[in-house]
């Protein structure tokens, strides 16, 4: 009889491990819509782990009616109920009382201002014309530190990369080419500018900038011009 209930269990779990699916997704920051790396992912049932990559991303085998766990030092833990196997978009919420940061406002994205404690939680060293050099360890080697400089730091990047976007995005590149869908994607990868070759370029350098790099993704064979996380999902 007992080795019948083992029996029983051990296919149970063998079905649940056959019948698992890899589940993606992308985990952001609610407010300023940053992709959050280094977030723990837990499936409650299996207790299998994964974490985001610098792109928020992640994959981990779950299946419908499992819950995902979402933790992240400064944010608050939250869980998702899988309803299917679909990509997965979860926001999470800054912890105020890890960080007291400044209510964010529906405009242009300022984290100086908006997440101003982060800022100063983040500056262990302060240097001033005509003012002591000023150290402070207590903000350098804490938990809470460490948090605010890796968040300064991701709030630096998406700055820089919205002054990018403003420029470059699909309006204006659907101006000088032809392209849609999936290509059109790996080609605002492919051809994306750094800021500061984009700071050297006026309108008219961004036209020829543009179609000169249309003319190189025309002429890459059909297998170059989608993303190899498109191919492979084929």
């Amino acid at each position: 009889m007992r080795l019948t209930a083992l029996l029983l269990v051990l296919q149970f779990f063998l079905v649940l491990q056959v019948s698992s699916q890899v589940v993606t997704g992308t985990v952001v920051d609610r407010d300023s819509r940053l992709k959050l790396e280094n977030v723990e992912v837990t499936n409650g049932t299996s207790k299998e782990k994964a974490i985001t990559n610098a792109k928020g991303e992640f994959n981990i085998r779950a299946i419908p009616n499992q819950i995902l766990i979402f933790n992240q030092p400064g944010y608050f833990s939250d869980t998702l109920f899988l309803i299917n196997a679909k990509p997965i978009r979860k926001y999470m919420t800054l912890n105020n009382r890890f960080l007291n940061t400044v209510e964010i406002k529906a405009e242009a994205f300022n984290p100086e201002i908006q997440y101003a404690d982060v800022y100063r939680k983040a500056q262990a060293i302060k240097l001033a014309k005509n003012q002591p050099f000023i150290f402070s360890p207590s903000r350098y080697f804490s938990r809470e530190g460490k948090f605010a400089r890796r968040f300064k730091r991701k709030l630096e990047r998406e700055k820089t990369e919205r002054k990018i976007d403003q420029r470059f995005n699909e309006k204006v590149v659907k101006t000088y080419t032809p392209l849609t869908g999936a290509e059109l994607d790996y080609f605002m990868v492919l051809y994306r500018p750094t800021i500061k070759k984009l700071d050297r370029m006026n309108e008219e350098d961004m036209k020829f900038y543009l179609m000169a790099a249309y003319k190189e993704f025309k002429a890459l064979p059909p297998e170059k011009k989608v993303s190899p996380s498109l191919k492979s999902n084929k």
